[in-house]
């Protein structure tokens, strides 16, 4: 009578714990398929700046300008280094040793702390710097440039030089040097002092503008210049444009037009990554789930196996039991032991991973020694989606980064084939030039006054045919020279007077200039075009194949969700009948016609039954998370949004995670093909 009780003690203690024994999961394995879906739970109310959007915050593609300060344009752009701590956030979570990560912190934490994130990142911001570049008239960094490149800087230049020159010149031949017959008539002296200055651009219409103004001061022993010193000014205007090679924006915009196009590539290689983590960390954050709820299955057999042994130990104490069932149920411990182990060991590791997903330092002193423990449950009935394949494919299509991408780079290869076509032209280029020349300066001449007086020379007497001396009023008469006052008059005049010239265009110059230049074979502009057309019927294909491509992991993973579903079904059933066949073997039990063993064996089935259910479970929520990767809705289901907007600001009581900083609700990419995108 004793050991009937016990018997049937041990029944209803093994099948209460069975059945409710279970996780969550277990507990609403047969609720209704409509039911209403568990939300995760809600992401912690972080710091204002613990989403800090670099994007936002950063912009490569603007310049420093020179007002107010000058000098500006002439020094580095700081870089800050990368952050490589750990969010403070992380912290937060932490309790007793354990790290309670929901759903929504582990995708907020890989947000914040994924380097792959954190890496590219800065593929953005280098294609902006390249940006730059090219609208300053460069060329793009590391990269291979197909065709003829014209030069030039959009970007203004000014140019000033100023020099002075002294010399001292051996004149051969005084007379025509100038020297004139002095006692130094080899030598000539020059001096002379030269100020320019100069402005030269290049516009998008291949348009090439130069304006310089030269100043020379001179001055010179050679007594035949008119001004000495004089001032020389000259004024020059100068303007080609090319007329069939290197005509129009597209060939001189080429690099400009396809920086832009590269930044918005950028933007959607970083919305790339941004997916591909945030499916890893859901994805193995699903596996921890799974792990965690498994050691919680083998916790709960081992303390069955443990309450069904000690309970044959009283019987066999007694004598209603045979040894070999205390044995059974021994051997069932050590076995449950065994599992347990190999589950908590699955657990650990699995957190280890997802730990090392959501920190940029796992090895930071704070986080030794840390359990991660996953809050938010394998969903009792996720919904299922109800799409069918075309409708799931369009979908993915329009939404998918990698689409979007291939489309920026066949306009970029349309850009290289117009420019390269431009490019085999030949050179014509009509070119005018205008100029003004002023002179001035210091003009100095000698002046003679007569006095009305005349001195005689008593070295040439006035004689008759005789050769007598003429006499004038008897006194002798001499050949005489009119006496004078010697003096100096200087004209005054210089820089003004040169600039007047000029600027009343009293010495102008004009010319024009039409230049051809005909390659006769143009074989390298040749092989460029064609090089520009292959690179885009390559790309065609490449879009197709990408098409293509979606559409095969479209269909795997609606696929996927169909068949995990069913399976979830099946193994529900499972459960189901693993439990009815352990209450008929507990039964059994009760009325003696049954062993432990038996027993161990149904429980240790429903248990089995119990596991595969619950990766059943989790694969289907797996399934979901790569088919939400597959259609493109991955941020959009998650609530993540990647700033496009440069001049918005966050709003730090959102309760969502962040892509290092989420704004308006705007993916990137949602109006990438125009060139306001975010505006």
């Amino acid at each position: 009578m004793m050991g009937s009780w016990i018997r049937t003690t041990v029944a209803l203690y093994l099948a209460a714990t069975l059945a409710v024994g279970m996780p969550a999961f277990a507990q609403a394995s047969n609720s209704p398929q409509n039911q209403s879906q568990v939300k995760p739970a809600a992401a912690p109310n972080l710091p204002p700046n613990a989403y800090v959007n670099l994007l936002a915050q950063r912009d490569y593609s603007k310049g420093k300008r020179s007002f107010p300060n000058i000098f500006a344009p002439y020094s580095p752009r700081l870089v800050p280094a990368p952050d490589l701590t750990n969010t403070p956030s992380i912290y937060d979570l932490i309790h007793n040793g354990q790290l309670q990560l929901s759903l929504q912190d582990a995708i907020a934490l890989d947000l914040q702390n994924d380097l792959n994130i954190a890496v590219e990142e800065y593929v953005p911001w280098l294609d902006q710097a390249n940006l730059l570049n090219a609208e300053g008239g460069g060329v793009p960094f590391g990269s291979f440039v197909n065709g003829a490149v014209s030069g030039g800087s959009f970007d203004p230049v000014i140019t000033a030089s100023t020099g002075v020159s002294d010399s001292v010149i051996a004149v051969n031949n005084a007379l025509l040097g100038g020297v004139g017959l002095t006692p130094q008539f080899f030598v000539l002296q020059d001096h002379s002092f030269t100020a320019n200055f100069g402005y030269s651009q290049k516009f998008h219409t291949g348009t090439q503008f130069s304006a310089s103004l030269t100043n020379t001061r001179s001055s010179s022993t050679n007594h035949q210049n008119f001004f000495n010193p004089a001032v020389q000014s000259v004024l020059s205007l100068t303007l080609s444009q090319p007329l069939l090679n290197g005509f129009g924006r597209t060939a001189n915009m080429r690099f400009i037009l396809e920086a832009r196009n590269t930044t918005q590539i950028g933007k959607l290689q970083f919305e790339e990554q941004v997916i591909a983590s945030v499916t890893q960390v859901e994805t193995q954050y699903w596996t921890l789930v799974a792990d965690q709820q498994a050691v919680d299955v083998a916790n709960q057999t081992l303390a069955v196996a443990q309450k069904l042994y000690e309970d044959d130990q009283r019987q066999l104490q007694i004598g209603t039991l045979a040894h070999l069932d205390v044995v059974t149920a021994e051997s069932a411990i050590a076995a449950d032991k065994q599992a347990l182990i190999a589950a908590q060991t699955t657990a650990l590791q699995q957190g280890i991973v997802v730990l090392n997903l959501i920190t940029k330092d796992p090895m930071e002193k704070r986080l030794q020694g840390i359990e991660v423990i996953p809050t938010t449950p394998l969903e009792a009935n996720p919904q299922i989606p109800n799409i069918t394949l075309p409708e799931a494919v369009n979908e993915a299509w329009a939404s998918r980064p990698e689409l979007k991408v291939d489309q920026l780079t066949l306009q970029n290869d349309d850009i290289e084939v117009r420019a390269t076509r431009n490019a085999m032209l030949p050179s014509l280029t009509l070119s005018g030039t205008y100029s003004s020349t002023g002179l001035g300066g210091i003009n100095t001449s000698t002046t003679f006054t007569p006095t009305g007086t005349a001195t005689a020379d008593p070295t040439q007497p006035i004689v008759d045919q005789n050769g007598n001396p003429v006499l004038y009023n008897g006194v002798p008469t001499f050949v005489g020279s009119p006496n004078y006052i010697l003096g100096t008059n200087v004209v005054p005049g210089g820089i003004g007077m040169s600039y007047s010239d000029i600027f009343h265009n009293k010495f102008p110059s004009y010319s024009a200039t039409l230049t051809l230049n005909l390659p006769l074979r143009n074989r390298s502009a040749q092989a460029s075009n064609a090089i520009s057309q292959l690179n885009e019927r390559e790309e065609q294909a490449v879009q197709q194949r990408d098409k293509n491509s979606i559409v095969v992991g479209v269909r795997q993973a609606l696929t996927a969700v169909q068949q995990d579903a069913a399976q979830v079904q099946a193994t529900i059933e499972a459960t189901k009948l693993a439990q009815e066949t352990y209450d008929d073997e507990v039964k059994k039990f009760d009325l003696g016609a049954s062993t432990t063993y038996n027993v161990v064996l149904q429980a240790r089935d429903l248990n089995a039954a119990k596991l595969n259910e619950l990766s059943a479970r989790a694969n289907l929520e797996i399934a979901l998370v790569n088919f939400n990767q597959a259609l493109g809705r991955t941020l959009s289901n998650n609530n993540i949004t990647i700033a496009s907007n440069l001049q918005r600001m966050l709003d730090p009581d959102a309760n969502q995670p962040l892509i290092p900083g989420t704004i308006d609700g705007r993916l990137v990419g949602t109006d990438v093909f125009g060139l306001n995108a975010g505006k």
